[in-house]
């Protein structure tokens, strides 16, 4: 190793020396001063290259020089430091002074405070205390009172209260039992007026048009002539017509004109229309009248499709189930005692909304009982009263027992346990008993000849039973399939057996059972 060499390391090594007791003071200096150190052995390192050139003399002083000139300016940049860290320091110092002065004036703030508050706490405390003696005062006081009015009174307090409250209680009791009296004198004589009053307006408000019922429809023909072609050959046209009807057609009775006759409405608007279409076609049997009634009995289910869905709107319902739909179209064609079931049902949902809104009841309970409480009237199950079978029907679509109960109700076999049931057999009494609005004695006659079909219908093998002729025959259409020659005359005998021991009727009832077999096939 050669003396440049040397000289320059242990220049470093002093460079490093005098700035060694900084570095723990702070980091940032440390590394500025490798970077400066850094810089200076490049220039040392580079400047020992133009040392090469110079002899060993000049080299060792040039070296010295160099090297006093490195410690020289590594002690003034170590005092620079040195001053930079002393002046940090002091500014350290400053901020920890305003820091402890702020927290000092903050405690003394807090202790003002505590003792602000022990303050007002004693205060407080003082005057519940003075409260307190206060009450004790007033205590004694009324005790001193109450003992003066006693030895007064020469009663106890007990006994002074029991006193007055038996004196109070007669006073009211007395004024009570006037004032209950003319209370229910006034309640009594304004409930009648104003009972009156409701009735009338709701039977104003329910005003409609009653059409008179017949069991016969009266159809005019333009040539009489035209009867030949309804009788047809050895009256085969007429019987095939009141076979598959269930009707009585009555011709000679009067010129120009044919009686359709029967106690069932729909079977009478099934013949007549059938009989329009058959004589406005000119084509006039057997064949023709049986495609012709089945056609016209699919035109009635529309139409009754249609009229249950005009009663339902009418009565401001539009979402009641089809099959009461199809019950309420068949109001169209059904009287009650002469009176037509849409009107009387129709009135009755505008009397029984105006009495539940007058009476604070349930209205859409009250208007749909109103609505259905007939519908048993023409629902295929018989054998029931029809206001059972109406709430039956009821039952399958509605859980409401307010609603059931005044449907089933109405007529008063069953307990009325809602107001609303009140409501209909108000409704259907103020309907029903309308001058003119009902004839008993129709209703009666419906109820005889409809128990005759029954007893025939009721039989095994047995597809339709028609009482025609008001009621002096019954026809009986036996299933061909599911019956015999030997079961129609078996079936005759015991219908007219069971109509003897049971129905009451003048002159005689014939019966007549019809099996027909037909036999079809197909030519291809």
């Amino acid at each position: 190793m050669d003396i440049l060499t040397l000289l320059v390391i242990l220049a470093f090594v002093g460079l490093i020396a005098g700035a060694g007791f900084f570095i723990n003071s702070q980091n940032a200096q440390l590394k500025k001063i490798k970077a400066e150190n850094k810089t200076i052995i490049e220039d040392a390192i580079r400047k020992s290259t133009e040392f090469k050139a110079l002899s060993e003399k000049e080299a060792v002083e040039k070296a010295s020089q160099i090297a006093r000139n490195i410690i020289l300016e590594a002690e003034k940049k170590a005092l620079e430091i040195e001053g930079q860290i002393q002046e940090n320091l002091r500014k350290s110092r400053d901020q920890f002074k305003d820091q402890e002065r702020s927290l000092n004036e903050r405690e003394k703030k807090l202790l003002e405070r505590t003792e602000s508050l022990e303050k007002r706490y004693d205060v407080l405390e003082q005057k519940e205390k003075s409260i307190e003696n206060t009450k004790n005062q007033l205590n004694q006081s009324r005790e001193k009172i109450n003992k003066k009015l006693e030895e007064i009174a020469q009663m106890t307090r007990q006994e002074a209260a029991n006193a007055l409250k038996e004196e109070t209680e007669k006073e009211l009791s007395g004024w009570a039992a006037k004032k209950i009296r003319e209370a229910e004198s006034e309640i009594k004589f304004k409930a009648d007026e104003l009972g009156k009053q409701v009735l009338v307006e709701s039977m104003l408000s329910a005003a409609t048009d009653y059409v008179a019922e017949t069991t016969t429809t009266t159809l005019t023909i333009e040539d009489e002539s035209l009867k030949g072609k309804i009788i047809g050959k050895d009256g085969r046209n007429i019987r095939t017509f009141e076979k598959l009807t269930g009707v009585d057609l009555i011709i000679d009775e009067a010129p120009n004109q044919v009686t359709i006759s029967s106690f069932d409405p729909i079977r009478r608007e099934v013949a007549s229309l059938a009989l329009r279409k058959l004589l406005g076609d000119g084509r006039v049997h057997p064949g023709a009248i049986e495609e012709t009634i089945e056609k016209v009995k699919k035109d009635i289910l529309r139409e009754i499709k249609k009229t249950g869905e005009e009663i339902a709107y009418q009565a401001g319902f539009n979402d009641l189930p089809n099959e009461i739909v199809m019950l309420l179209g068949r109001f169209k064609y059904r009287f009650s005692y002469g009176q037509n079931l849409v009107k009387h049902t129709l009135e009755m949902v505008k009397i029984g909304e105006f009495l539940a809104r007058e009476l604070g009841a349930d209205v859409n309970v009250s208007k749909l009982a109103c609505l259905l409480h007939d519908i048993g009237k023409v629902a295929p199950e018989e054998g029931k009263q029809h206001h059972h079978i109406s709430a039956e029907i009821a039952k399958k679509f509605y859980k409401d027992e307010k609603l059931i109960n005044a449907i089933e109700a109405h007529h008063f076999d069953k307990e009325a346990k809602c107001i609303e049931a009140e409501i209909v057999r108000i409704a259907d009494a103020i309907s029903g008993a309308r001058p003119g609005a009902r004839r008993d004695s129709y209703e009666e006659y419906v109820k005889r000849v409809r128990a005759l079909e029954e007893i025939a219908t009721k039989h095994k093998g047995v597809k339709e039973a028609f009482a025609i002729h008001a009621g002096r025959e019954v026809r009986v259409i036996l299933k061909p399939e599911e019956s015999s020659d030997e079961d129609a005359k078996t079936i005759a005998y015991k219908v007219a057996k069971e109509i003897e021991e049971t129905q009451s009727y003048p002159g005689v009832i014939k019966v007549n059972v019809i099996r027909e077999f037909r036999a079809n096939d197909e030519a291809k």
